[in-house]
């Protein structure tokens, strides 16, 4: 959990799938690391409270829903259950906190 940045994200390869783990608080939230408009990686960009803002150009996320926050009916970027175990972040891919 501590390898996980304030301000930014950490990717992390899950059974083939980059997933951007993302600090907000004293939670730790896990989506797709992958930008819809480009593919480029989310952990890149720069964390705003809970919107994490990709580097490649702008477009913003909030990694607790996985939506832009200005379009809450948009398809959002798959987001996925997470626990905390010891100090250890475990991320469930079989179980997606937003539905998709």
């Amino acid at each position: 959990m501590s390898d996980v940045p304030d301000a930014g994200g950490l990717c992390v390869r899950i059974d083939g799938i980059d997933v951007g783990l993302f600090k907000v608080g004293d939670d730790i939230f896990a989506m797709e690391n992958r930008c819809p408009h480009r593919g480029d990686p989310l952990s890149e960009g720069e964390l705003e409270g809970p919107v994490i803002v990709c580097a490649s150009h702008g477009w913003a996320f909030d990694v607790r829903t996985g939506f832009r926050p200005d379009d809450p009916d948009g398809f959002p970027i798959p987001c996925f259950d997470v626990r905390i175990e010891e100090g250890a972040v475990w991320v469930d891919l079989e179980r997606p906190t937003n539905g998709r």
